[in-house]
Parts: C-alpha cells; structure tokens; sequence
C-alpha cells in the first residue's frame, strides 16, 4: 500500500497542467469561521492505474502493529487552474467507517486546512487532542477496488503559523461539513 498517495497526488494537483489531468469526481462542502468553503476530490489516470484523493487502504497489520483501514479523502480549492488551497480527512476504522477502529494507536481521525498552500496559517488538530473530528456517515461501499462514500463531519481546527510546528490550543474554531465521492482502492 502506498501512504503517500495523497501528498503525492497533491504535489501533481499544484502543477501547472491540472485542468487538462484531473477530472473532478466528488466534492466537500465545510463551514469554518462563518465562511462557506467547496473543495473537489478529483482522480486521474497514470500508467493505466487510476490515483485519487478519495481513497481506502490497509495499515498495520505487523507484529505489534494491528490492522485497521485508513479512509482518506483530500478536497482542493482550485483557481486558474492550481491549487489555492485544500481540506484533508482521515479516519481510521476496523470493519465499518461508523463503529471507527478498537486499537487505540488508529483512534485518530482528523481535519486539517489549508486556506492558502503557500502561505500560513494552516489549521489543524490541537496538540491537546487525539482527534478533532467525528464522522456521521449516512452510506459507505467500497469492495476493496472502488466505492462511494457520503458522510458529515464536525471537529475543531487550530491556528499554526509554521508547518510541521504545533497548532496552538488557544486559537481553535469549530469547522462542519460534509463529503460525497467515489472511492478506489490504495496500491
């Protein structure tokens, strides 16, 4: 499986020739600081294999590691052909998306934003939390190849000025939303 599926694809969504690669295929809809925000997930075809910011994989499974599936599904704000910015759920579950995962180490869902990703601030989980989001998901499929997925979502994000820095825990704002795509597997 391949983790980094996402942030790689992201890194192709930034590139210049987006609007003649990507095919919009599901969207997120999010309220946050009074604003209303719309993010596509979109998927493209690469060396016959198609790569998309709506995925379901496996992780775990090792010894001392237990399984569980990551649902992840990254929406991007596009303008003039790039990326301005983007939203980026994970959820962790064993069987079912609704019952979420028993292994405490995969009880870690989480919501971050990026209004801007070239310029701070960003907003994530505060460093107080395990998880800032809970997910209500009104139908989910995925046969281990493809899917659909409809959900909503509500959570907490806060301000962090610098990547890879910890959010701060007094800066938070409550953010909502929901999400419909199409789903496909993880390599």
């Amino acid at each position: 499986m391949n983790r980094f599926l996402p942030a790689a694809l992201l890194a192709l969504i930034a590139a210049p020739a987006f609007a003649q690669d990507f095919e919009h295929i599901g969207e997120i809809r999010a309220s946050f600081q009074g604003e209303d925000l719309s993010f596509d997930t979109m998927a493209t075809e690469r060396d016959g294999k198609t790569m998309s910011t709506a995925t379901v994989g496996d992780i775990g499974g090792t010894p001392g590691l237990p399984a569980a599936r990551v649902l992840q599904i990254t929406g991007a704000h596009i303008v003039d052909g790039r990326e301005a910015g983007s939203l980026h759920l994970t959820h962790y579950y064993d069987e079912h998306p609704q019952d979420g995962a028993a292994s405490v180490i995969w009880q870690s869902s989480s919501v971050s934003y990026y209004p801007n990703r070239s310029t701070p601030p960003l907003w994530e989980m505060s460093p107080d939390t395990r998880s800032n989001v809970t997910f209500r998901f009104d139908s989910f499929y995925f046969d281990g190849e493809t899917g659909h997925v409809s959900a909503t979502f509500t959570g907490q994000l806060c301000r962090s000025d610098v990547p890879g820095e910890e959010a701060d825990p007094d800066d938070c704002h409550e953010i909502s939303g929901s999400f419909d795509t199409p789903l496909s597997g993880q390599d």
